[in-house]
């Protein structure tokens, strides 16, 4: 790339940056330039921001601007880093802080990304994207009431939000509401069909709604939107997976594989397949698959050392599971295991030994209140006002003259 296009790059960036820092109630955006794939594009101003950075290290607005183009790669403990570092030369500063919630946000930090969110919102960043991701963090603290008012806010700011719109569907999914929420997060792709998480999250709504024809139709439009992208093969793989057809499902988990070989999702997804269909060595060879790409994988020694035992490999099998119990000594599933292995070698060579004794998970020990016994009443007579009670009245009734007494 010549230093003219990155130069070009980097310009574009800073005026989209100062569009979005403004405040005012129109957003103005910078169409992409047609030459460049957003890949190009941030890797270019990211090499701009960078060269930047070295020529002036006290500017603050450099390290934040290369703070959001390393979020947008991916790259979010730089990101961190590098916002941590504007708002130490320029403090307080709410634009600053909005980015730093946006990362901490991707981090999955919410309690610390939603007290920066609000300490940007009472810096007046009155922005619907800040808003936005205030109704989000807002869902994550199950604070529901709040989440609407701020993204009915964001909207009233930008009605043509696309990501507004998919949060208010994932809230609409919280509450129960499913029909809301299809109806969002369909409006979201359609006014932003470069938000990923929309597809995926769509899909996944019909999907558990059981409208298998609809979430495969979203998940096509996901793959030729992101050709590229494995994840929506795995996507695909779990509709088939989830109405039975499991291999169609194994072709689209093999097809994210290939795309991407660290995708250890879809190799643990065709090995319990396998694993079901009692294929037992095919079921083997994915989860080694799994081992070797990503050894500390929850329960992937327990998942060989099972697969193992059906294929009769007991001396194997235990191998793996005293690594498992090594690993975590409260593992109930993986000492029944073991000490069910063990009992098969045992008994092919004639000895005994003494199974492994399982944990007992003992219950908390309910602590006592002291029983305060409440202090007897005494009648204060001074203060209590006692009716006399009246004799009844003489009722004036004549005399029977029958009873008169004769004299």
């Amino acid at each position: 790339m010549s230093n003219n296009q990155k130069f070009y790059l980097f310009i574009s960036l800073s005026v989209f940056l100062y569009a979005c820092g403004q405040d005012n109630r129109e957003r103005s955006k910078i169409p992409p330039t047609p030459f460049q794939t957003e890949s190009i594009q941030n890797t270019a101003s990211l090499e701009a921001l960078t060269d930047a950075i070295r020529s002036n290290p006290s500017l603050a607005e450099n390290y934040y601007k290369r703070a959001i183009v390393l979020n947008k790669m991916g790259e979010t403990q730089k990101a961190l880093d590098d916002i941590n570092r504007a708002d130490r030369l320029k403090q307080n500063t709410g634009k600053y802080l909005y980015v730093k919630a946006l990362i901490l946000r991707d981090m999955k930090q919410y309690r610390e990304a939603y007290a920066f969110a609000q300490s940007a919102e009472i810096l007046n960043v009155d922005t619907p994207e800040l808003y936005t991701l205030l109704g989000d963090l807002s869902q994550q603290r199950n604070d529901l009431k709040n989440a609407e008012q701020y993204l009915a806010k964001s909207l009233q700011i930008a009605p043509y939000d696309g990501e507004t719109y998919f949060y208010q569907g994932t809230l609409a999914a919280r509450k129960g509401d499913t029909v809301n929420a299809i109806l969002k997060m369909n409006k979201a792709i359609e006014m932003k069909p470069s938000f990923k998480i929309a597809y995926s999250s769509l899909t996944e709504v019909l999907k558990n709604r059981r409208l298998y024809d609809s979430a495969l139709a979203v998940n096509n439009s996901a793959i030729l939107q992101f050709p590229k992208n494995s994840e929506f093969l795995v996507d695909r793989g779990l509709v088939y997976n989830k109405f039975g057809r499991l291999d169609s499902a194994l072709v689209y988990y093999d097809r994210a594989v290939k795309m991407d070989g660290k995708r250890i999702d879809a190799m643990l997804y065709s090995a319990s397949i396998y694993f079901r269909w009692k294929n037992y060595t095919k079921a083997l060879e994915f989860y080694e698959k799994v081992l070797d790409a990503k050894p500390e994988t929850p329960k992937i020694n327990y998942s060989i050392a099972l697969t193992l035992e059906q294929l009769g490999s007991f001396t194997k099998a235990e191998e793996f599971l005293k690594a498992e119990v090594e690993n975590d000594p409260n593992d109930t599933q993986a000492i029944i295991a073991l000490n069910r292995v063990s009992g098969q070698i045992n008994s092919a060579l004639g000895v005994y030994k003494e199974p492994i004794p399982i944990p007992v998970k003992k219950a908390p020990v309910p602590v006592a209140k002291p029983v305060v016994e409440e202090p007897k009443k005494l009648l204060d007579t001074s203060r209590v006002r006692v009716n006399i009670i009246s004799p009844k009245k003489k009722v004036n009734i004549k005399t029977d003259s029958s009873r008169r007494l004769k004299l």
